[in-house]
Order: C-alpha cells, then sequence, then structure tokens
C-alpha cells in the first residue's frame, strides 16, 4: 500500500507530522479522524527507508561522541548529522543516521527517532538522549555514557583475549578426546569383553561415554546453543533485561565491574543535573533513566519519592539495592555546605577507579583460572583413558 505524509494537531493542540500507510488518501484521512487527529494536510510519500542492520558499539560509541559535539557546539541536529552522514565510511552507520535525519525532519523529537530503531543497541540509548535533553546537558550525559561503553567493551575484550589461549587449548583437547572415544575406547571395549575381568567404576563409566558419545556432544551443542539464544533472546524485554542484569551482578568480579560503572554513570549524570540546577530528586531519576538499568531506577524512584515526601536520603538510602548508602551520606553532608556536584563528583570517579581496579583484579586471576580448570579437565581424561590398561595389566599378572 503507498504511504501518505501529514500535519495536523493532537487532541491537546500539540503540532504533529507524521507519515501513515493506507490504501488512499481518504482511506488515510479517516484513519487519522479516528485517532482524534485533526488533519491539516496529507500528501503522498515515498515509502520508508529499508531499515539499517543495527549498530555495534564502535559505531555507538563514534556517533555517541559526534553527537556530543554537535550539542556542545549548539548546530542544528538533523544538518550536523545530514553532513556527518556524507563523511562517514560505514556503509552501516551511514544509513542508520540517514534515517534518523529522515525522521528528525520531518519533526519527530530525536529521542523518539532513535527509540523507533534501538533495538539492537547495546543499551536504551533513547533513555539516555531523553534524560540529557531534560536535565539540559545532552553532551555531558552522552560522554559519560562513552566512557562507561568504553569501559564494559574493554573488560570484554578482556576476558575474550584472556581466554583465548584456554578456548583453544579446550577446542583441540575436545577434538583429540572425541578421536579417542570414537576411535580408541570402543576397541578397548571388545578387548574388555573378552577378557572378562570385572572393570574399575570409571572405566564403566568411560565406556558408558563412549557409546553414547555422538548424542551427549549433540545434547551439549543444543545447550550451548539455547544458552546463546536465551541470553539473547533476553534482551528484547524489560523483565527480560532485569534478568540478564540480576546474572551479571552475581558474576563473580564481573559482576564487580558492572556494578562499579553502573554506579559511576549514575553518580555522574546526577553530578552534572544538579550542578545545571536541576532539583535533587528530579537529578536522580534523570541519572537512573540515563543508565537504562532496572534496579537502578525502581532504586532512584525509591530515593526521589522519600525525598520529595521529606524524608532524609541518607535513611531511605538504606534500602536501596544498587545505589550506595555512601550516596545518602554525601549528600547529607554536602547539601549544608553547597558542594553537592562537587561531592557527588568525586564519588563517581572514585567507582570509577573501583571498576577499573576491578578489571585489574579480572585480568590477574582469569587466565590462570582458566588454565587450571582445563588442566583438571584433560588430566581427568587421560587418567581414565589410561587406568583400563593398568587394570587389564594387572588382570594379567595376577593370572
Amino acid at each position: 500500500m503507498p504511504w501518505f505524509e501529514y500535519e495536523g494537531l493532537t487532541p491537546g493542540g500539540t503540532a504533529i507530522a507524521g507519515r501513515v500507510e493506507a490504501a488512499d488518501r481518504e482511506r488515510a484521512g479517516e484513519d487519522l479522524a479516528g485517532m482524534q487527529m485533526e488533519v491539516r494536510e496529507i500528501r503522498k510519500a515515498d515509502a520508508p527507508p529499508k531499515r539499517a542492520a543495527p549498530l555495534s558499539e564502535d559505531d555507538l560509541i563514534f556517533f555517541n561522541q559526534q553527537l556530543a559535539s554537535l550539542a556542545e557546539a549548539g548546530i542544528a541536529l538533523d544538518e550536523g548529522l545530514a553532513q556527518l552522514a556524507r563523511d562517514i565510511e560505514s556503509p552501516r552507520l551511514r544509513r542508520w543516521i540517514v534515517e534518523l535525519v529522515h525522521d528528525i525532519r520531518r519533526g519527530i523529537p530525536i529521542d523518539q527517532a532513535i527509540a523507533a530503531r534501538e533495538r539492537g543497541l547495546p543499551l536504551l540509548y533513547s533513555r539516555v538522549i531523553r534524560a540529557g535533553i531534560a536535565s539540559g546537558e545532552l553532551p555531558a550525559t552522552l560522554l559519560n555514557l562513552n566512557q562507561h561503553l568504553r569501559l564494559a567493551g574493554n573488560t570484554r575484550r578482556m576476558i575474550w583475549e584472556l581466554a583465548s589461549y584456554p578456548l583453544l587449548v579446550a577446542a583441540l583437547a575436545v577434538t583429540i578426546v572425541s578421536g579417542l572415544f570414537l576411535m580408541v575406547v570402543p576397541r578397548f571395549h571388545d578387548i574388555f569383553v573378552d577378557f572378562g575381568t570385572e572393570l574399575p567404576g570409571l572405566t564403566v563409566l568411560l565406556l558408558a561415554i563412549a557409546d553414547n558419545y555422538p548424542t551427549i556432544m549433540l545434547v551439549f551443542a543444543l545447550v550451548v546453543a539455547g544458552v546463546i539464544l536465551g541470553w539473547r533472546w533476553l534482551r528484547l524485554s524489560r523483565t527480560g533485561l532485569a534478568i540478564r542484569e540480576s546474572i551479571i551482578f552475581a558474576a563473580p568480579v564481573v559482576g564487580k565491574v558492572y556494578r562499579a560503572s553502573l554506579i559511576a554513570r549514575f553518580l555522574r549524570a546526577v553530578s552534572t543535573a544538579v550542578a545545571t540546577g536541576v532539583p535533587l530528586p528530579q537529578a536522580m531519576r534523570l541519572g537512573a533513566d540515563a543508565t537504562g538499568s532496572k534496579y537502578l531506577i525502581d532504586d532512584a524512584e525509591h530515593l526521589a519519592g522519600e525525598v520529595e515526601r521529606g524524608q532524609s536520603v541518607f535513611v531511605a538510602n538504606q534500602s536501596a539495592r544498587i545505589i550506595p548508602p555512601l550516596f545518602g551520606f554525601c549528600v547529607q553532608v554536602a547539601v549544608g555546605r553547597d558542594t553537592l556536584p562537587t561531592a557527588i563528583g568525586q564519588l563517581a570517579r572514585s567507582y570509577e577507579n573501583r571498576a577499573v581496579h576491578a578489571q585489574f583484579v579480572l585480568q590477574a586471576m582469569l587466565f590462570p583460572l582458566l588454565v587450571m580448570v582445563l588442566g583438571c579437565i584433560v588430566g581427568i581424561m587421560i587418567v581414565a583413558m589410561f587406568l583400563p590398561l593398568v587394570h587389564l595389566i594387572n588382570c594379567v599378572s595376577s593370572g
């Protein structure tokens, strides 16, 4: 069906422009009237451009940096982004920006335009944009986000770099063990049957694994694939995102890095908002929105509500799940001294340093741990493979 662009007013009197798909112009007008819109103009339009693939994290960091620069310089975002798209080599990022500019020029706010195409992005990016606009500090909010993205990206790269060698060794070990289970162990099984000896428990287990090895590997592959797909599927809903976040929080060391980075982002955003004159309750809500964390948003809403009801931040903060109690103490001490933005900013730097330190701890312990685990697995396999031979030799010697 064809597409039509329209301009009009909402029931509240707000000017609106957009695009609708309908069989003809009259049908488009009827659909808009059914939504209680006062339509002033309807004209035929081209179909919307094909939706580009979601941005990678590197693309998002680059775009985020450029958007912060445009906002800081006071350049009109539609024109600035249009010029930016002409200078970008990545076809995916160029198409994504072109779509974004198209929506902005139709009167759609940038946070809504991004929300329409943020599926697959590393985080709830439109929420960050909305929080930055509401606080009046969009450049600072975007730069704060970039710092978090780089920290999270460095943590993931560190894990993969450290795990690459053990994973390679593990792949080689699986290949060797598979060959033994599929070609060597079955022949030993025939030998053991001919001798008619009673086999040790580990040998019996080994032979059972060899008999069912293809099925075991198939089930293992399906479980791994299911876990990966399930992890990605959780990103599609707010409940799923909360479950993912809970799992990350529970992960040793990695959870500490994520938590410290998340708190640092929240504190930095709150500090920036308070410095611009935003009241503390609203600053906490905006700071939590800028993180996209469900648990942090819940904490901030609880604290903000308690403060608006006259409760002390320090007391309310004691029941928070993510926001540290030190935040409430810092606010209580700094409010009377007019140093609240500075105090919260220093606390944010403290948690940023804590996140970096946790990264170094992760780097120091992950590689030796993976090698030790892999060595134990391979050692058990070797013992299990040679134990039948030792048992056979003992049986022959006894005979």
